[in-house]
This record gives C-alpha cells, sequence and structure tokens, in this order.
C-alpha cells in the first residue's frame, strides 16, 4: 500500500495525486498549494508560525526535543498504518544535515519502498539483484554502496563487470543512460540516485 510524505521544502508537484498524503509541517502548504488534503500533519510545528491553518486538520504532535525528525516520524506513522511503500517530498536542498539524516532512514528501511522526489532527482535503494531502471525523464544516474557490493551495468555510456564498490568509493557517479534503460546487477544493497540533465 502506498502513500506520500511532503515535507517543509517545496519540492515542486507531486508525482502521483491519486494516494493519500502525510504533511510534515510546512508540507501541509506545499500540499495544498497542488489542491491535496493531507489525512494528517506530524511534526513538533516549530516552523509553521500561523498555526490557526491547521485547526481543520487531523494532528500528530511532537516535542522539539525528541530522538527522532519529524521526517522519521512521518515514516514510522506511514509503516505502523499498514503502508509499505512511500513516495517522500520535501526533504532535499537546503539543511543537508537533515537531508543526510534522510538517507540513513532509507538505509534503515531499505526493505521498504522509499523513493525520495525532487525537481530534479529520484533517489532510492536497490535491494541485490537485477535491475531494468528505466530513463524517464532523468539522463543520469549515480550508484552508492550502503556497504559495498559488486556491481555489473550495462546499456550504459560507463559500463561495469563485477566491479567491488566500497561505501567511500565515488566511482559511480554521474553514469548517462544513452539508451531508454540500464541493466544494473548488485550483490548487495545499493542507493540509486536519478538525476535530470
Amino acid at each position: 500500500m502506498k502513500i506520500g510524505i511532503y515535507g517543509s521544502i517545496d519540492a515542486g508537484e507531486v508525482k502521483d495525486k491519486t494516494i493519500d498524503y502525510i504533511a510534515v509541517e510546512q508540507g501541509t502548504f506545499h500540499l495544498l498549494n497542488q489542491g491535496i488534503t493531507p489525512i494528517i500533519v506530524i511534526g513538533d510545528m516549530d516552523s509553521i508560525e500561523d498555526k490557526s491553518i491547521l485547526e481543520e486538520f487531523q494532528i500528530k504532535l511532537y516535542s522539539p526535543i525528541k530522538d527522532d525528525t519529524d521526517t522519521a516520524l512521518a515514516m514510522q506513522y506511514a509503516f505502523e498504518h499498514g503502508y509499505d511503500e512511500i513516495d517522500l517530498y520535501g526533504v532535499t536542498k537546503k539543511r543537508m544535515d537533515h537531508f543526510m539524516a534522510v538517507i540513513s532512514l532509507l538505509e534503515q528501511y531499505q526493505n521498504y519502498s522509499v523513493t525520495i522526489y525532487d525537481e530534479y532527482n529520484k533517489i532510492y535503494v536497490l535491494q541485490s539483484g537485477k535491475h531494468k531502471i528505466y530513463k524517464d525523464g532523468y539522463h543520469y544516474f549515480s550508484i552508492f554502496a550502503f556497504d559495498k557490493s559488486f556491481i555489473t551495468i550495462q546499456n550504459a555510456h560507463y559500463n561495469l563487470d563485477h566491479y567491488l564498490l566500497e561505501r567511500s568509493n565515488p566511482l559511480c557517479v554521474s553514469n548517462q543512460m544513452n539508451n531508454e534503460y540500464v541493466i544494473i546487477e548488485n550483490s548487495d544493497t545499493i542507493l540509486l540516485i536519478q538525476a535530470k540533465k
């Protein structure tokens, strides 16, 4: 079951308006601007000046002094309510520390399907296996290992054959999708970033 989460940063239009959405604080306004009413608003609400707008929504309010980020709490809420697929918006740009926390969440929840979108990028995890990755408007792709993984890349601008990619190795940055799809085979979990020109 799929749901969307929209964080506090404006990341443009959502890809799928047919699913439910959770708003994280300012994400409420980004969703409303697209004609989407969130099913719940989650966070400590420290970034919302006029809280009167929140009166019409279901709210899960947290103390600003907490062990999890608002995005982590929204993801936990989704998983606890039976969702296993998340489209995630509004978590890139500005605060890089928060973005790194989100990347940590992708690693933590790698058994779920979580995809980060913004105007330029699509970021998600690939479990071990052989995958056909379609271009879908994204020209570049980069691969990062969470630990280490043998990588084979076919049908791309730069191909690889059973290359051991380790976490500290940035070799697989900025490959190009010259065709409609590439084939990626990985022996362990990897992070894939597709980017527009």
